[in-house]
């Protein structure tokens, strides 16, 4: 009975989070290309490594937009072989200058790739937009799918 009630309780909790998000955008791509690679730090996979992209991408309406991701290490579990990497985003809509959404947060990563690994997804904050996505907040799950594309959801609010 405890369990149903912990259970009940949980699905309870994500419900209302979900219910949070006014809207809804998927955003989807390919595989993307190798980074750019700044090895700052200790020569090798260090803290202050910096991992940088620019490529396209598109939104579940059909419109396309660009997608620029700085990734910086911030700690390294060396016996495990694991880094933890901050992420700074921006999805800009059409050309690029007017309507952006700003992602951050922290994931871990083999310290052996670029990415996550396939088939999993990492959760980080909305942190605001420009235009028409201007005052939003929220979250994004990012999914890296076992075909090597990606899948970003955004719960805008």
């Amino acid at each position: 009975m405890r369990i149903l009630k912990a259970i009940l309780a949980t699905v309870a909790i994500f419900t209302s989070c979900l219910s949070l998000a006014q809207t809804k955008i998927v955003v989807t791509h390919p595989e993307v290309p190798p980074p750019t690679f700044l090895d700052h730090g200790k020569p090798g996979q260090s803290i202050g490594d910096v991992r940088l992209w620019h490529f396209p991408a598109k939104a579940d309406d059909g419109s396309n937009l660009m997608t620029d991701w700085i990734m910086t290490t911030t700690g390294v579990v060396g016996d495990k072989g694991v880094e933890y990497r901050i992420t700074s985003a921006v999805f800009s809509f059409d050309d690029g200058t007017k309507d952006q959404i700003v992602i951050q947060g922290v994931a871990k990563y083999p310290s052996a790739k670029a990415t996550l690994e396939e088939s999993t997804s990492t959760r980080r904050a909305i942190t605001g937009g420009t235009g028409k996505y201007g005052g939003i907040g929220g979250w994004i799950e990012t999914e890296h799918l076992a075909d090597g594309s990606w899948r970003h959801i955004l719960y805008v609010k």
